[in-house]
C-alpha cells in the first residue's frame, strides 16, 4: 500500500511552473521522463561525528521493495518514460537539478528505537 501512495504522489507531485507559476504542473501533465535512483543504504542518522546506517534497510529487501516500487510506476504511467540505474551497484549519475529546492519523501517512521542517535 505504501508503494502504490508513493507512486500517486510522485506522480500527481507539482513541481513544474506554467505561465511563470510555481508549483503548477507534474510529471504526469507534462508527460516527462522519470529517473529512479535507489538510496536505501545512504539513509543514516548521524551518531555522533559519524553516519549510523543500522535503520537503513537490508540489501535484499531494499531491492525487492524497490523492485515493486518500479512496477507499480510502470503499471501508472509510460513505462518507456521510467529510467533506473542498477541495484546496488556504483553509479555516476549526472544531472542537472533544476529549480531551488529538492523534495524527499520519506516513509512514516517505523518506532524504530532511537537510542543512542542524536537527534
Amino acid at each position: 500500500m505504501l508503494s502504490i501512495c508513493r507512486v500517486r504522489k510522485i506522480l500527481a507531485l507539482r513541481l513544474f511552473e506554467e505561465e511563470g507559476k510555481r508549483w503548477q504542473k507534474s510529471v504526469k501533465d507534462l508527460n516527462l521522463e522519470l529517473l529512479c535512483v535507489s538510496q536505501f543504504t545512504l539513509y543514516h542518522r548521524l551518531k555522533g561525528n559519524k553516519p549510523d546506517f543500522s535503520a537503513a534497510m537490508k540489501g535484499e529487501e531494499a531491492q525487492q521493495l524497490y523492485n515493486h516500487f518500479l512496477d507499480r510506476l510502470g503499471q501508472s504511467y509510460d513505462s518507456n518514460k521510467i529510467k533506473d540505474g542498477k541495484f546496488g551497484a556504483y553509479m555516476q549519475v549526472h544531472i542537472e537539478n533544476d529549480g531551488p529546492v529538492t523534495i524527499n519523501l520519506e516513509s512514516p517512521d517505523q518506532k524504530q528505537s532511537d537510542e543512542g542517535v542524536d537527534k
